[in-house]
């Protein structure tokens, strides 16, 4: 399974062979099947692993949505001071989806893994289609950095250094809460960066699937200034953005064109990575499995920007 660059030179991969082969034929979908079989694959992974101590406060109410607006706290006990916060929104293609799925391991996993070094990790879910449409779920971005800006002290974190991040529909949130200043209070967004894993950026209004209509609705003409792809007024933060090497195609483009549009609109280069030999839910999956395709990136961005 080496890959090799075009001097001839092997690329360094860090997701075991298996798992790298395994994932490469569930293929790139993101449909139950590649879902379903990416999570029998991690499950058992997930575990195995022994975190440090790690405090959870769960289900602290950050807006007044009593069921969706909810954020779990993952707090070290080696925490660092004045620590980085690490807010993470989940995937479910706008329509579902939660903080945490049924055996409470997948989602839990990214914020104890920032939590493993000496973060608060910090997992929020929002509202959903087609009962919220657009633009609640960027709405739920910005009541939960307003939540942790001033709560998040008590709990050891550092308020001026909040990270916002995002996988999937979940980055598409991030990416319309923190791009898009029409949803910013009157000081701004208040983040230190914006993390986005494989998020849908703009939306086919020639033939949107349901769940996209359910979220962005039935005026198909109002879709080119929904997108974020375009829209783009604000980006004077660091911006982390990747996809998987496995990811549907069409989402691995719209990562690139996200870059393409910030450098144009604002001069601004965010960080780019494509990670290798995973699929799009892996890549978010196989963090604190040992695997360091992403991990360690995620951390370097975190404390590179102070």
């Amino acid at each position: 399974m080496d890959q090799f660059n075009r001097a001839g030179e092997p690329v360094a991969r860090s997701i075991p062979d298996d798992l790298a082969l395994k994932l490469k034929a569930l293929g790139r979908g993101i449909e139950p099947a590649a879902l379903n079989g990416t999570r029998a694959l991690y499950l058992p992974l997930l575990k195995q692993i022994k975190w440090p101590e790690i405090k959870v406060h769960r289900d602290l109410q950050f807006g007044p949505d009593k069921e969706r607006n909810l954020l779990d706290i993952h707090v070290p006990a080696a925490i660092r001071p004045n620590a980085p916060v690490i807010a993470f929104f989940h995937g479910g293609g706008m329509v579902g989806g939660s903080k945490l799925d049924e055996t409470g391991l997948i989602q839990a996993n990214v914020a104890n893994y920032f939590a493993s070094h000496g973060f608060i990790g910090v997992n929020s879910t929002y509202r959903l289609a087609p009962a919220h449409p657009y633009p609640a779920g960027g709405e739920d971005v910005g009541k939960t950095v307003t939540w942790l800006r001033a709560n998040i002290a008590q709990y050891g974190g550092d308020p001026s250094r909040v990270f916002i991040m995002g996988h999937s529909a979940g980055a598409a949130h991030v990416a319309t809460y923190a791009f898009r200043s029409f949803l910013h209070p009157a000081d701004g967004p208040g983040i230190a960066g914006c993390i986005l894993l494989s998020g849908t950026y703009a939306i086919d209004a020639q033939n949107p699937p349901p769940n996209r209509i359910a979220y962005y609705g039935t005026d198909f003409s109002k879709y080119a200034e929904r997108q974020i792809l375009g829209n783009v007024d604000r980006a004077d933060f660091p911006v982390f953005i990747t996809v998987a090497e496995l990811d549907p195609v069409p989402t691995i483009k719209l990562g690139f064109d996200l870059v393409s549009d910030i450098i144009a609109r604002h001069k601004r280069v965010p960080r780019f990575k494509q990670v290798l030999g995973h699929n799009h839910y892996s890549e978010m999956n196989h963090l604190g499995t040992g695997d360091s395709s992403i991990g360690p990136d995620l951390i370097d961005f975190v404390e590179r920007c102070g």
